[in-house]
């Protein structure tokens, strides 16, 4: 490891690469993802979020043939503990388990050392304090830098702080699902853990590029990973968005510049992981230098947002 050559910091926009990953989100193109990645590069994104399960290794294969030769300027989060060797997708987080998940990533990505390791979600099967010590193993080794989790409760970030300290916490969050403002936001601005959002664009709607209400496969991830993809709320997402575009119209950018911006001014966001499938999608979501967002603003985006899964009347 060379450590003094390394960001200590994040940058506020985390590139996302389930997309890149093929499955789960229709198909991607090779030449267009490495592009993406290289782009975010270019325009100072420093922070490149994978994981094994998106396209069963391949999204981190793509970024490992990005990154070669300039893996001294990257800050590199992946993730352990989705089976993806059996093709069931079983969470394990055993010792066992993240020692060959951890090898076999470190293969495709072609690096020695990951910046930020992150279970990808808790396994209930394995107790925590025997995963949290095989990651600490795997630090004093040199092979990850930093732990993170993904997913994770209150009641179990408070058993891993027993057990290590946290760097960060990487949980769904944005104006179209807010639920980890009751208690997971306000824990990490208290016990000062990163907190980065996943989801930040709302699988694409908060970028305005939807005009109804698509449906989606039965594999694709956004017809059942995202609740807000359902008719009985696009009224009112509809509402939302257009507040959104027009205050992106006013200052020149596009309305998920809008959806970043509104992530970043909470008080306990760290930064906003975009996904992305090609270069313009990446400067798309690049110009937030500048961009605020005033109280006004604030309030009705808020406004909005709690009303879109309001009962109804």
């Amino acid at each position: 490891m060379k450590e003094q050559n390394l960001h200590s910091s994040i940058s506020h926009i985390i590139l996302g690469t389930w997309a890149m990953g093929g499955n789960h989100w229709g198909t991607c193109d090779d030449a267009d993802a490495l592009r993406a990645i290289e782009t975010a590069i270019d325009n100072g994104i420093n922070t490149i979020d994978t994981a094994p399960v998106y396209g069963d290794g391949h999204a981190e294969e793509l970024v490992g043939k990005a990154i070669r030769g300039k893996r001294e300027k990257i800050f590199l989060a992946t993730k352990c503990g989705l089976d993806i060797y059996t093709n069931k997708y079983q969470r394990n987080l055993s010792p066992s388990y993240i020692e060959r998940d951890l090898a076999e990533s470190l293969k495709r990505l072609g690096t020695d050392y990951i910046d930020l390791y992150q279970c990808h979600w808790p396994d209930p099967q394995t107790p925590i304090e025997e995963t949290m010590s095989a990651l600490m193993h795997f630090h004093k080794q040199g092979k990850i830098r930093y732990i993170g989790v993904s997913n994770y409760t209150l009641a179990e970030l408070e058993a891993v702080m027993r057990c290590t300290s946290l760097f960060s916490l990487q949980s769904h969050y944005s104006l179209l699902e807010r639920t980890v403002e009751s208690d997971v936001l306000p824990w990490c601005r208290k016990n000062d853990v990163r907190f980065l959002s996943y989801g930040s664009l709302g699988a694409g709607i908060l970028t305005g590029k939807y005009v109804e209400c698509k449906r989606f496969p039965s594999g694709d991830a956004r017809s059942f990973f995202y609740r807000f993809f359902k008719p009985r709320y696009w009224p009112r997402v509809c509402q939302l968005v257009d507040a959104m575009k027009e205050m992106a119209l006013s200052r020149g950018v596009k309305p998920g510049v809008i959806a970043l911006v509104w992530l970043l001014q909470q008080p306990a966001v760290t930064s906003v992981i975009v996904g992305a499938r090609s270069a313009q999608q990446v400067q798309d979501n690049i110009p937030l230098g500048g961009v605020n967002l005033t109280d006004s603003d604030m309030r009705l985006l808020d406004h909005l947002s709690q009303k879109v899964y309001a009962k109804e009347q």
